[in-house]
């Protein structure tokens, strides 16, 4: 059992790379990106900020409507926290490079 869940941990840790590292902006990373552009602040700290947000509005229409807690637990709250926490690593690291290879202005 133990080998098994620390299996779990470490694809779910893979996972959560991948998708910090691969977003592609659908329209929930696109109004974090606008978000971000008008409050001056990074894409990783505006994206946690939203993901928290989302997670209190979640639990709040749940425990008013349903009584419970309805489709949020550990895994939602640590992606919440770790997505935006290795896009605040990945644009400090190489934000500058890429806007240069890219040729925009950073």
């Amino acid at each position: 059992m133990k080998k098994n869940m620390f299996l779990r941990i470490v694809f779910y840790a893979a996972g959560l790379l991948i998708l910090a590292l691969g977003i592609i902006p659908n329209p929930g990373d696109g109004i974090v990106q606008a978000i971000s552009d008008c409050v001056g602040k990074s894409v990783g700290f505006t994206k946690n900020c939203f993901d928290l947000f989302n997670i209190c509005l979640t639990t709040f229409i749940g425990l008013i409507f349903a009584h419970k807690l309805i489709g949020i637990g550990l895994g939602t709250v640590i992606a919440v926290l770790g997505v935006g926490r290795v896009i605040a690593v990945f644009n400090h690291l190489f934000m500058k490079k890429m806007t240069a290879a890219a040729g925009v202005e950073y």
